[in-house]
Order: structure tokens, then C-alpha cells, then sequence
């Protein structure tokens, strides 16, 4: 190698660094571009969907390869949106006679009962669902009936579920159907 060209390296080597860092970010946002699935994509956006979704799986597939030996992607939410479908919690406790009572109701002034226990951020994780039951929801409801049992005679079922709601104007309405439900009779384990 002569002086001449070992003087011209360094210069080379910003220009193949430059172009490299170039073609990353080109792939990262090629990969990062938030194309949603054609079955979530709203009417207007199907048809761009399925011509954009094909051509950036083509683009990708020589470096597949890279987030999963590397570890690291740009497939992250930056605005996480909130599922259509929400719940509230209800806990109504059944008395012998069969009259029912409301102890609690996520969002629910006047049904507050363990209220502050129930809204712990390390509580609340046991029991507020997404698209499904957590998968300590059922040891919570069973410890928690089992407090309701000891601190209330007079019940003798407790029902657990969640009731569909949409929220308007920042205040829950429900819509009369619910899921998740779980129901404790005293005495029966």
C-alpha cells in the first residue's frame, strides 16, 4: 500500500460508513412504517394495504435476518390506542333470599366498596382485562370472594364479571352484556 492510498482510506471509509448508515435508516423506516393489518384497516385504507403490505414484505426479506439474530426492531406503537372493546369490573354479592347487591363497579361512584384496594396499581393488574382474562384473574376473584364471604354474612353468592362498556364524553356507559364472569358459592371451593 502506498502513502497515497493509505491516505485515501479514511475517506473512502466516511463514504461507506455514510452509505451504511444511509441504507439503515432507509430499512428501519420501510420496517417502521405503521401499515396496519389488512382485517384491522379501516374501508378507505384496504386498498392501499394491500398494495404497500406485499412490497415492504419484499423489501425486508433479504434482511429478515438482522432483528432476529440482533435482537432489535422498529415494530413498537408509539401512540398505543385504546381497544374499542373495554370493560369494568362488577363484584355483586346474592343474598339467600336472592336480592342482589352491587359492592363494586369500576367507575361507579356509588358502588365503592374495597374500592382502594381493588384501583392499587398492583391489584388492579390481576383483574383488568385487555382481549381476554388475565391469567391471575381467577386465583384473584377466588381470594377476593373469600374476603367478601368473611366480611359480609348475609352473602351467600359472589359473582364476578365484566360488563362491555363504550366511554362517551369521559363517562362509561354500559351496555348491558358482560364477560369474564365468574361466580363463588359460600362453602363450595
Amino acid at each position: 500500500m502506498t502513502s497515497r492510498t493509505a491516505g485515501a482510506w479514511p475517506q473512502i471509509w466516511r463514504q461507506i460508513r455514510a452509505g451504511l448508515i444511509a441504507f439503515a435508516i432507509v430499512l428501519a423506516f420501510v420496517e417502521g412504517c405503521p401499515i396496519p393489518p389488512l382485517h384491522e384497516a379501516d374501508p378507505w385504507q384496504r386498498g392501499y394495504v394491500a398494495a404497500i403490505k406485499p412490497v415492504q414484505r419484499a423489501a425486508l426479506k433479504p434482511f429478515a435476518w438482522i432483528p432476529r439474530h440482533l435482537r432489535f426492531s422498529q415494530r413498537w406503537a408509539l401512540f398505543q390506542a385504546a381497544e374499542p372493546e373495554r370493560y369494568r369490573l362488577e363484584i355483586v354479592i346474592h343474598d339467600a333470599a336472592g336480592a342482589q347487591r352491587v359492592l363494586y363497579r369500576a367507575g361507579d361512584a356509588d358502588h365503592r366498596a374495597d374500592a382502594d384496594l381493588l384501583e392499587y396499581r398492583r391489584v388492579r393488574g390481576a383483574w383488568n382485562p385487555t382481549n381476554r382474562a388475565m391469567g391471575q384473574y381467577g386465583g384473584f376473584a377466588q381470594w377476593f370472594a373469600d374476603r367478601v364471604f368473611a366480611a359480609h354474612a348475609d352473602a351467600m353468592i359472589v359473582r364476578y364479571r365484566m360488563q362491555h362498556i363504550v366511554i362517551e364524553d369521559g363517562v362509561p356507559r354500559g351496555l348491558g352484556t358482560y364477560a369474564f364472569e365468574r361466580l363463588f358459592r359460600r362453602g363450595v371451593r
